[in-house]
């Protein structure tokens, strides 16, 4: 249509269509979010990731005035329901609640993962860390700090045995970045969730265990187990006795699990920019971070490009460690 008018009036026409379909889109970004907003875990219903995510929707709800759907798509460690909304719609109307596992170290546990978490996803924003609890039993071996573990350790190596939740999860490779830390070579003891290893702790089987806070302060309160160090940078609220691994002369020692909000990569920066506003805001209520604190979960709000820097760095860390230790998934 616009070839029946002279040059000189074609651009300026351009120029306002193009001006108008600019207007357009910024006024439906305007209206974000004007339907309810899928948040997907790539978990089973029951899981930390689970809670987080009801907890922290609900509150986005409020502040976003728009429902926020929970829906469940757990399977092959998480990386189902990561492959689903890194190929979704990049709208901001489908989110993940992203964890260590399929962000930080799926690629390096499964070859063919169908995407790439640092290409397909954005990062919104970090909801928290878990920092994780290395505990000794008080049956069988013994140790009451790192550097004595580290010293028999080293006496004896591939002797001391560490149980995690299976092969890959986050336990065992804290366990393997600890190895890699200090040297000490430990015995790996893969079992099918925490619950037996922690039986298994409890009885004299294996001398460690690393883990969630929430999940060993019963025994470390019934004097069952001996907390030796904490895995994160600080010290946790839940245990402010406890010393890191840093205190205790492991440099640079920082391996823990992490929870964030993840969108589709090519979701609109304003969209990116309001989540991370919201969630921030979210995470700065004292009633939410006690909530998260139950849940093992130091909030730990962060901008869009700091939590940018954070993903670049907790998957060259976490990938890092899974290499060196050719650690492989169930």
């Amino acid at each position: 249509m616009l070839a029946r008018f002279p040059v000189r009036f074609r651009l300026p026409a351009l120029a306002a269509i193009a001006l108008a379909a600019l207007s357009f889109t910024s006024a439906a970004r305007a209206d974000w979010p004007d339907r309810p907003i899928k948040l997907v875990v790539p978990y089973a219903p029951g899981a930390t990731t689970d809670s987080l995510a009801r907890l922290v929707g609900k509150e986005l709800q409020l502040r976003l005035k728009q429902s926020v759907v929970v829906e469940n798509r757990p399977g092959a460690g998480g990386t189902i329901g990561s492959d689903y909304v890194s190929k979704a719609p990049a709208d901001g109307y489908t989110l993940l609640l992203g964890a260590v596992g399929p962000i930080s170290v799926g690629k390096a546990l499964y070859p063919t993962l169908p995407y790439d978490p640092a290409r397909d996803l954005a990062g919104v924003g970090l909801i928290g860390t878990v920092p994780f609890i290395l505990v000794a039993g008080t049956r069988g071996q013994r140790f009451d700090s790192v550097p004595a573990l580290v010293r028999a350790a080293n006496a004896a190596p591939d002797t001391i045995a560490y149980g995690s939740a299976g092969n890959g999860t986050p336990q065992h490779i804290i366990g393997a970045m600890f190895s890699q830390a200090t040297g000490a070579r430990l015995l790996h003891s893969p079992y099918k969730g925490s619950g037996p290893a922690i039986n298994d702790l409890l009885g004299g089987q294996i001398a460690l265990m690393f883990d969630s806070p929430v999940l060993l302060l019963p025994h470390i309160k019934a004097g069952t187990v001996v907390p030796l160090a904490q895995t994160g940078a600080q010290r946790s609220a839940l245990l402010p006795n406890v010393p890191t691994m840093r205190e205790q002369g492991v440099r640079g020692f920082d391996a823990a699990p992490w929870y964030g909000i993840m969108a589709p990569a090519r979701v609109p920066a304003d969209v990116l920019a309001r989540l991370n506003r919201e969630l921030n805001a979210v995470l700065a209520d004292k009633p939410v971070q006690e909530h998260l604190l139950a849940l093992g979960v130091e909030a730990r709000p962060l901008d869009a490009a700091g939590f940018r820097q954070f993903l670049a760095q907790a998957q060259a860390s976490w990938t890092r460690t899974v290499t060196a230790a050719a650690v492989k998934a169930d």
